[in-house]
């Protein structure tokens, strides 16, 4: 799929307010190693989430993210959605890191589960943490928009997602990681957003 906007980096979105209430419920919910489903060896990912679950509670926090999702999808892809999937408070220490993947299953959600015939389409990265708190730990992603055969520039570091409160916006099928942490602690919060498959 080739797309016109392939992503889109709010520097300083959220402001210092909004990222200490989102780290203050993310660590007053049980935390959990993170993984991936198809790496029983945990080779991709090494990290520790927390699920923050949509509740009275949490309410603000799915209002805020969702009206700015969808803003972003009426501006750029003008997809069906439906909704968010509980969102993930992520913190990454030293030596700690997510390999290259997508957040987009090959296949939409089974009739068994809680979303039967979605699919995720649209993905968010918040960044939490001071850009000083911590070194290494850059998001980078794919850049649809050029050639395969050029490694190099097929790859984007996101170095302007850095600042507190920045917010990447993207499809979900695009290939992203997170570089190894080589001090301090990072944080953010993901979510994942639902429509009907494409046809």
């Amino acid at each position: 799929m080739r797309l016109h906007q392939p992503y889109c980096v709010y520097e300083g979105q959220f402001s210092a307010d909004i990222c200490d209430r989102i780290i203050e419920l993310g660590e007053n919910v049980p935390p959990m190693h993170g993984a991936v489903s198809n790496d029983p060896e945990n080779n991709l990912r090494d990290s520790v989430v927390a699920w923050i679950r949509q509740n009275e509670e949490h309410a603000w926090l799915y209002e805020l993210i969702s009206g700015f999702v969808r803003e972003t999808n009426e501006l750029y892809w003008n997809w069906q959605l439906s909704g968010p999937e509980p969102m993930q408070y992520t913190k990454y220490g030293p030596e700690q890191f997510y390999t290259w993947h997508r957040d987009q299953k090959r296949e939409p959600y089974d009739a068994e589960s809680r979303w039967p015939g979605q699919i995720r389409k649209i993905s968010i990265s918040i960044h939490l943490s001071d850009s000083d708190a911590y070194e290494g730990g850059e998001f980078a992603i794919e850049n649809s928009q050029t050639s395969v055969d050029s490694l190099e520039t097929r790859q984007k570091v996101l170095t302007e997602a850095r600042t507190r409160g920045s917010a990447i916006v993207f499809p979900s099928h695009l290939y992203h990681r997170v570089q190894p942490v080589t001090s301090g602690k990072r944080q953010s919060l993901v979510a994942w957003f639902l429509g009907p498959p494409f046809v």
